[in-house]
């Protein structure tokens, strides 16, 4: 199974996405420390300085309940993260809740939009029904990415400074694409 893919940006850069794992608990450090405080404020709903080290292997650990991507240069030691993408279910064990954040630099180069097609595609392999995310109301950028891809959003009835962009997901079969495991108790193929 290859859970590589590898892509040529629109200016000929060469990118990676791949699962990520607990040995890049420090790129992910340093992706995060990285962005502008109004980007972080925008991904974590607050402002935070830094992640701790639970937290960071918290993102970075395989977990049958939620997928995480990373995008690398290849050939940058592979340790460069330039974005990451994920989703994670919710307890209602039909749909799942997603999260993207991409280095300032390297936005407009369908990055973005590589990751989010991603995450919708692994969701539905799983058999997940719906795919959501809750927005910040002063992310133009996500709300746009999310709305060209097809995803319905509308302002938080209890959160006026959220926007919740939703899509439902169609059955899709596996690609062998992203990592395969069962999802223990919900019999859903991850």
């Amino acid at each position: 199974m290859n859970t590589h893919h590898h892509w040529t940006a629109p200016d000929g850069t060469a990118l990676l996405m791949r699962p990520l794992c607990l040995r890049d608990a420090p790129a992910l450090d340093a992706l995060f420390a990285s962005l502008p405080d109004h980007d972080r404020r925008s991904r974590f709903h607050g402002a935070i300085k830094g992640l701790s080290p639970a937290w960071l292997q918290r993102l970075t650990r395989v977990d049958p309940h939620h997928l995480a991507l990373g995008v690398t240069l290849p050939g940058a030691g592979g340790d460069a993260l330039i974005a990451e993408a994920r989703w994670a279910i919710d307890d209602s064990g039909n749909a799942a809740e997603l999260a993207l954040t991409v280095d300032p630099a390297w936005r407009r180069h369908g990055i973005g939009q590589r990751c989010v097609r991603a995450l919708l595609q692994s969701a539905a392999e799983s058999g997940l029904r719906w795919l959501y995310g809750r927005v910040l109301i002063d992310n133009a950028a996500m709300l746009v990415l999310l709305q060209r891809a097809g995803f319905r959003c509308r302002v938080s009835r209890s959160e006026q400074s959220l926007v919740i962009a939703e899509r439902a997901l169609e059955a899709a079969e596996p690609t062998g694409l992203w990592p395969a495991r069962r999802m223990p108790g919900l019999g859903l193929q991850l």
